[in-house]
């Protein structure tokens, strides 16, 4: 194999990729610009039976250690429609170092570096192309005369494994993802041939003009039960009920009752019927009626009605009724077109004006009628015969009557393509139904003597539709028209519920698999982050490598984990790229510190109050979001180490040995007992030991130093910090590993870190008293706890001693940094950092107070004050 200078591990990682049998015969690093930018690419030659293929892999990092480093990209099996270019026309500095690979006419162009070992490998691994290439041509001959073939089957592994489900015009950004909700529905689609099947429905369709005539007297089984056996489905429709000016000037739209009933009670006696729908508009109604053991199956149903005539009244014009039945949608239409053998363009007109603005309407947008699947227009059309045709011709015995069908308007409209285009009208073999003298089956002997025509009948357009019957019916003699049906066998599409339950199940897969190859993705190294044993004011690190091995750029962001906190992450965790993109083959590593300072040490107390000894737990979830892609979970595991620091002061108060010997679990329960119990040695010691220990030793080494307290808080990340937290954590009898400026710093800290302030006071009273030394005593005695009450006066007295011996720390000072540490009003208002946190957000006028309030107490005689709490505390 010619591996060039590769190392080990490349080759490893490379190898683990394929499976036996397949061997690597080349290995060759160059890279590809998409854009304008640079993506390493990694060119493996790969032999198997005879045949070989050149696959490029994208790097997720370099080099790459686990085969999740790697993502194939391309695929190009070495045949005859395989070839390479390795000079390159250009002189430029960038594309005279490249080379072009053709595979089935689509060329690849590779970059390298142009090093001299980069151009060596380069030469070595083209020469290996070119000696498979005229390989491949050899064999392929040796092949061909005995009558067999060269097999690249093995290439379709890989292809299923990382290429199949990956849409191109996503990967190269000219297409977004489809949503989930409409790739199911393609692919349903795309497979609906698999779940349908076709079964068969009987419809019977009819239409009338009753010429303004009542339904008394009038029976319709001769019209509407001419089957042998009972139709599914009944359109039946009329024009001219009730056609009187004041129905046409009002646009009647109420169903006339008795022509429905006249209709359900004609329907074929063998059968179950209900009526589906009825609309109406002036003279013209349709009745759609279906088999009652049919009505589960239909869905859907709408209506709707369209007016034509003189001023859009309605006395033209066409009513419809749509519905879906199974997985067919169906419409018919009941049509009166513009009567008068001349008016053949008003007709035509009225057809569009019925196509173009009948609408079935359920939501803003409605159904068109060519939005169907089947459809049925019924009616009296109105269109004559042209010329001359004696009545003698009509009248003939035994006539065919279609020979006058070449004079027929509607016949030579529909050549002509002017009018329903696409659709069928069954062969005439009955006589004209129109214009009869009413009550005869005689032509009008009228005046006017107009000619016979064919003004009712009934067309279609749709698949599956076999006519079985289209005739007249000649008893119905009341209207000067006569009743005319057709009646059709219609394959209907239905859903086999076994099969789509099959299908619906597959597709889901497919979707799913679509949905996983064709989203952003990111590989995260490891979800869970050990942080180890975690100590206060002591940074940790962990490194986060994310990469992306998708085909599609990633962006990135750490996002809060629900709507109701828009914190990222805890406080005391700092995540160094809180956002970023990542292109295909790149990768990135995420920093991850974690540093408990004052403010976050009780909150770990908190977060651990259900923890076991020596047992790790989840200290925050950060939730990874990957924009259009899911979002990943990483855990933060640590165990945290009891200190003195964000322990409340009633705790420490019950300590009988050092914090440093308790388990968490142990101080969590001790932090819960009710009863204060002051359990230290010495008798005279009614502050925690760690409070006075600090300020004992300032008292006695540190009186004389300037600038003991400032506002400037230089030592706060000082390394002797944890050496004075070690020594009051154990009870140390060792001296104190400090000097007066880091102990006076590790004061502020333990007091700052303390779960509930020393003071706690309402904004309103720090406002308020904080100039009236009284005022505030009284908030002092009365507001706050035992414990908390003589830590903030032996702090007094202390900052006092301390002003009296060194008088060049201004009071001011001591007030102001104090102020900050001991009082803390409640509620205090909120603000967000850049990362999402929370924070307390005091005002200058609340520092400022806070301030005043210490300044009132270290400009008064508080140590009388003092005294007597002490001894009060002893009683």
């Amino acid at each position: 194999m010619n591996t060039g200078h590769y190392d080990t591990t490349i080759i490893t990682t490379v190898t683990q990729k394929f499976r036996d049998g397949e061997s690597i015969l080349a290995i060759f690093e160059g890279y590809q610009i998409v854009g304008n930018r640079h993506q390493n690419r990694l060119l493996v030659i790969v032999s198997s039976n005879y045949t070989s293929a050149l696959f490029t892999f994208s790097i997720a990092r370099y080099p790459p250690e686990s085969i999740s480093d790697l993502t194939i990209v391309s695929v190009h099996p070495i045949d005859e429609a395989f070839w390479v270019n390795p000079e390159s026309a250009a002189v430029s500095s960038i594309s005279s170092h490249q080379f072009t690979i053709f595979s089935h006419n689509e060329p690849t162009v590779y970059y390298y570096q142009a090093s001299p070992d980069t151009i060596a490998s380069r030469d070595n691994f083209i020469a290996k192309l070119k000696q498979l290439i005229a390989g491949y041509k050899s064999a392929s001959s040796q092949a061909a005369a005995a009558s067999g073939s060269l097999d690249f089957k093995w290439l379709e592994y890989y292809k299923r494994a990382d290429m199949l489900a990956i849409d191109r015009n996503i990967a190269d950004g000219s297409q977004a993802p489809k949503t989930r909700d409409s790739k199911f529905k393609e692919e349903l689609e795309r497979r609906r041939h698999e779940y349908v099947v076709y079964e068969p429905y009987k419809i019977y369709t009819a239409t009338w003009n009753v010429n303004g005539q009542t339904a008394e007297d009038i029976e319709l089984p001769e019209w509407l039960s001419t089957t042998e056996d009972p139709p599914d489905i009944y359109a039946v429709a009329f024009q001219e009920i009730e056609w009187t000016p004041e129905k046409i000037i009002m646009n009647e739209t109420k169903i006339d009752r008795t022509w429905v009933n006249k209709v359900m009670s004609g329907l074929h006696s063998g059968a179950v019927y209900e009526e589906l729908a009825s609309v109406r508009l002036v003279g013209m109604m349709l009745t759609v009626a279906v088999k009652k053991s049919l009505r589960d199956q239909i869905s859907d149903c709408l209506t709707a009605a369209v007016g034509t005539g003189t001023l859009k009244w309605g006395n033209k014009g066409g009513v419809g009724v749509s519905f879906q039945l199974n997985e067919s949608l169906l419409c018919f239409v009941n049509a009166h077109l513009a009567a008068h053998t001349q008016e053949v363009d008003r007709r035509n007109e009225d057809h569009d004006e019925i196509i173009r603005r009948m609408s079935f309407e359920k939501t803003f947008r409605g159904r068109s009628i060519d939005e169907h699947h089947h459809i049925f227009w019924i009616g009296d059309l109105n269109y004559r015969l042209n010329g001359e045709i004696s009545q003698e011709f009509v009248n003939e015995k035994d006539r065919d009557y279609n020979q006058l069908y070449p004079y027929d308007q509607l016949y030579l409209e529909k050549l002509r393509k002017r009018i329903f285009r696409e659709y069928k009208e069954g062969k005439i073999l009955f006589g004209p139904t129109y214009k009869y003298n009413p009550g005869t089956d005689d032509w009008d002997s009228s005046e006017k003597n107009r000619c016979p025509a064919w003004c009712d009948r009934i067309l279609w357009k749709g698949p599956r539709i076999d006519l079985l019957k289209y005739d007249s019916v000649m008893q119905l003699r009341k209207s000067d028209h006569k009743p005319v049906f057709a009646v059709f066998n219609v394959n209907i599409e239905t859903k086999d519920e076994e099969k789509f339950k099959k299908v619906h199940e597959e597709v889901l897969k497919t979707v799913d698999k679509y949905e996983n190859d064709n989203q952003p993705q990111i590989t995260v190294e490891q979800t869970d982050l050990d942080f180890g044993l975690i100590r206060f004011n002591e940074k940790y690190s962990r490194e986060l490598l994310v990469a992306n091995n998708c085909h599609l750029p990633v962006r990135f962001k750490f996002a809060a984990k629900d709507e109701r906190h828009s914190n990222v992450c805890e406080e005391f965790i700092q995540i160094s790229h809180k956002s970023g993109e990542l292109i295909t083959g790149n990768s990135l590593s995420i920093r991850i510190d974690i540093f408990v300072d004052a403010k976050a040490a009780s909150c770990m107390l908190k977060k651990l109050k259900d923890a076991k000894a020596g047992v790790k737990i989840p200290l925050d979830i950060l939730v990874l979001h990957v924009e259009n892609g899911r979002d990943i979970f990483i855990t933060i595991f640590g165990e945290y180490k009891s200190s003195c620091f964000g322990v409340s002061l009633e705790t420490l108060m019950k300590l009988n040995k050092p914090i440093y010997e308790y388990e968490i679990n142990e101080l969590i329960a001790l932090e819960k007992e009710e009863k204060l119990l002051d359990l230290t040695d010495d008798e005279e010691l009614k502050i925690p030991r760690e409070i006075w220990r600090l300020v004992d030793y300032l008292y006695n080494n540190g009186m004389e130093s300037s600038q003991l307290f400032t506002l400037n808080r230089t030592h706060s990340k000082h390394e002797n910090i944890l050496e004075i937290r070690d020594w009051l954590d154990s009870w140390s009898s060792e001296a104190f590993p400090g000097v007066p400026k880091t102990a006076a710093e590790a004061l502020l800290l333990l007091l700052e870190s303390l779960p509930e302030p020393v003071v706690t006071i309402s904004v309103h009273d720090c406002y308020v008293y904080a100039d009236n030394y009284e005022k505030c005593r009284e908030l002092i005695r009365t507001k706050l706890k035992p414990v908390h009450r003589l830590v903030f006066l032996y702090i007094c007295m202390f900052l006092i001693e301390l002003r009296r011996r060194n008088p060049s720390i201004r009071l001011e000072q001591l007030a102001a940094v104090f102020g900050k540490a001991l009082i803390r009003p409640t509620q205090p208002p909120v603000a967000r950092t850049p990362a999402g946190n929370e924070v307390y957000a005091y005002t200058d006028g609340e520092r400022d107070q806070r301030r005043k309030f210490m300044m009132t107490f270290l400009m008064s005689k508080v140590q009388e004050f003092a005294k007597a709490e002490m001894n009060a505390s002893g009683k």
